[in-house]
């Protein structure tokens, strides 16, 4: 049967938002807007009222296509199938089915567009359905005389085609082959077709079965990959942290060793300072040494003073008084100059040492609470990291059980469906063996075969009992039945089906 013929692909368009150019701007649609079409395909646009035929050749900045609402791509090929079937009844109890192929060709894929020609297998049906005398053709012939109802059928459909061909818009069907079946030909047929329907959900499943496990893996390699990210990161941090640790470190000895500079410095500023300051003394000591040694030879009396300086002839005595009463005044103001730089070096030393002390203790303030910030930090990074694991773990039970009765679910609906399957075989099959008389030559009790469909069916959702090698599978029939059980048959008896000549051709 066609499918999407002759219409393959339908759009609807919105006004473009595109624009392009510099100086002359116009609209113009995107790439991705225009349908793709092969080589015997064509796109339709409609432009208001119009409907405009395209082999290919506009582009998207075209005015046509800018302009138009919809676009639809039609299939151009030539002497196309399409399978219509219907039902006549026979002389029988059953009814023939009539299977016609019209060959379709598309003449005009505007015409196809503007009347919108979607299902052309209920147009091609109408017109099987409207030819006079075609439900008549078999009411007068049996089931097995097929052959004869599908040459009336032919010549009838010809020499009506022939008079009044197919009207349908845009689309020229020529009728062909014509098949007549019988309801077992159907029923297989229909058989057929379930089973490459089944085949197809099977392969369906099976590949998507096969992408969740890609999608499964390729999830795994990705937390692989993020939990090496994460373990690189750590790393770099562990690094960075030891980076800065050793910096800290460094500044620490660097400003420690400045300290120790400095102090030194200090103390030794501070000795030269003492040094320079005895010294200093020294000199003082022996000028008023030997002050003392001439004041004691000499004396404080003016007149030994007077005397001693006009005796050197320097001075005079007015001036050698004077000089005694100034340098008296000079040794006293040494002294107090002394004892104020005495006093200032004390103070400073002492501002020095608290500083000192201030500083180291600040230090070891700031690298405690440096560790503390570290420890703290690093609780925290485990404290996620293990909240992070723990969620992961939840995550994999969770998907672990949703997968187990996903499976469990599945395996349910197969063993159902296998067993429905071998019920209704053995159901065919007993019922064509009572057709057939297979079971009038032979000593068993019919109803007695009849009751193990509902046995059968009885068993459909319960394990087969574990009896070795010779266990029976439900829905399924049985190899052989010993002659104790209920059914009367022999000890050696098996269940032959294609004894006879007749037998053989059992289904067929």
């Amino acid at each position: 049967m066609a499918e999407n013929y002759p219409l393959v692909e339908q759009r609807e368009y919105r006004r473009p938002e595109k624009t392009v150019g510099w100086l002359n701007r116009r609209s113009v649609r995107g790439e991705d807007e225009l349908p793709l079409i092969a080589a015997h395909q064509v796109r339709v646009f409609r432009v208001g009222d119009d409907y405009v035929e395209d082999p290919g050749n506009l582009r998207p900045d075209d005015p046509l296509v800018t302009g138009a609402s919809s676009v639809t791509v039609v299939d151009r090929r030539v002497e196309v199938p399409v399978v219509v079937e219907t039902r006549i009844p026979s002389a029988e109890a059953g009814d023939f089915t009539v299977r016609t192929t019209f060959y379709c060709t598309v003449t005009d894929a505007c015409a196809v567009v503007r009347d919108g020609v979607t299902d052309i297998e209920a147009l091609l049906l109408g017109h099987l359905r409207e030819v006079p005398g075609l439900t008549a053709d078999g009411g007068d012939l049996p089931i097995v005389d097929a052959d004869a109802v599908r040459e009336r059928i032919d010549a009838r459909l010809t020499a009506y085609h022939e008079m009044r061909p197919a009207a349908l818009s845009g689309l020229r069907a020529r009728h062909g082959l014509v098949e007549v079946l019988t309801p077992a030909e159907l029923a297989e047929d229909i058989a057929k077709l379930q089973e490459e329907r089944r085949q197809r959900e099977r392969d369906r499943v099976r590949q998507e079965w096969e992408q969740e496990a890609a999608l499964k893996r390729s999830l795994l390699e990705t937390e692989l990959e993020l939990k090496r990210e994460e373990l690189r990161s750590t790393s770099a941090l562990h690094r960075e942290r030891n980076r800065q640790e050793e910096e800290l470190e460094k500044e620490y000895g660097r400003q420690k060793h400045e300290t120790l500079l400095s102090r030194f410095r200090r103390e030794s500023g501070a000795e030269d300072q003492r040094h320079e300051l005895s010294q200093r003394a020294e000199r003082n000591r022996f000028t008023r040494d030997e002050l003392k040694e001439d004041v004691r030879l000499i004396g404080a009396d003016p007149i030994l003073a007077d005397f001693n300086a006009w005796r050197q002839g320097d001075i005079s005595a007015d001036q050698l008084s004077q000089r005694l009463h100034a340098d008296e005044e000079r040794r006293s103001g040494l002294a107090d100059s002394r004892r104020r730089h005495e006093l200032e070096d004390d103070l400073k030393r002492r501002a020095f040492d608290r500083d000192e002390v201030r500083w180291q203790v600040e230090r070891e303030d700031r690298r405690k609470e440096l560790d503390r910030e570290a420890r703290r930090d690093e609780t925290a990074a485990r404290q996620r990291e293990e909240s992070r694991r723990w969620d992961l773990a939840h995550e994999d039970r969770v998907r672990a059980r949703h997968e187990a009765r996903e499976d469990a679910h599945q395996l349910h609906r197969d063993r159902h469906e296998l067993n429905q399957q071998g019920l209704a075989a053995w159901t065919q099959l007993s019922k064509q063996a009572f057709d057939r008389g297979l079971f009038d030559g032979q000593l068993t009790d019919p109803g007695a075969h009849i009751n193990r469909v509902q046995d059968i069916s009885y068993d459909q959702d319960r394990p087969a009992p574990d009896r070795g090698a010779g266990r029976e599978v439900p829905g399924t029939a049985p190899r052989s039945i010993p002659h104790g059980e209920p059914d009367g048959f022999d000890d050696d008896a098996d269940l032959d089906l294609g004894g006879t000549d007749s037998e053989a051709n059992l289904g067929h």
